[in-house]
């Protein structure tokens, strides 16, 4: 008689699903949304903090070119005092184009046109509110322009110059008290 041989009882091969549960793939997004929340208040003030510094890099810039043009001309941009009325056209130009004696102005260095340019081209743009246009007064009690209305504010009989913004867009820079100086309002 022959014997039979016995079969080995057939293994049970358990396929595992590959891929993630739903369980592991609740806890990568919580994880996620939790980085997300502390990173995205950090990347924004880090945003706002640029945007004020470059507005005092800016000023700072031509404030500079402000006192250098007056060193060279003995008057500030934007007018020769008892002769011109105060014009914003003539402020950016005697800042961006060579000068003369005088404050006369000229595309290319010749002749008696030796001074400047003291800025680069095109003139800066107010970071609060994007516009480049100047508003010149003669002196600090001329009446202002509505805030934010133009770029720039200049006094011409004693140099100073600052933005011209709301308070919304000065809140947007990070900007706290416009009184107060630009170094210590960065948020």
């Amino acid at each position: 008689m022959e014997r039979r041989r016995a079969m080995p009882p057939r293994r049970r091969t358990r396929l595992r699903a590959t891929g993630f549960s739903l369980v592991e793939l609740v806890i990568v997004v919580v994880i996620i949304g939790i980085i997300a929340a502390i990173a995205v208040p950090r990347i924004s003030s880090a945003s706002t903090s640029a945007s004020a510094n470059a507005l005092q890099a800016t000023l700072t810039n031509v404030r500079k070119a402000i006192d250098i043009y007056y060193a060279e001309h003995s008057s500030y941009p934007g007018y020769v005092p008892g002769t011109t009325t105060p014009n914003g056209a003539r402020f950016k130009a005697q800042l961006l184009l060579f000068s003369d004696a005088q404050g006369n102005t000229k595309a290319s260095k010749s002749g008696a046109y030796i001074f400047g340019p003291y800025l680069r081209s095109p003139f800066p743009t107010n970071q609060a509110n994007g516009l480049a246009t100047v508003h010149v007064k003669g002196t600090a009690v001329d009446p202002n322009p509505p805030d934010g209305s133009v770029g720039w504010v200049a006094v011409l009989s004693n140099g100073d110059f600052g933005i011209s913004a709301t308070s919304t867009q000065l809140d947007d820079l990070g900007i706290i008290d416009a009184n107060k100086s630009l170094d210590t309002q960065v948020r």
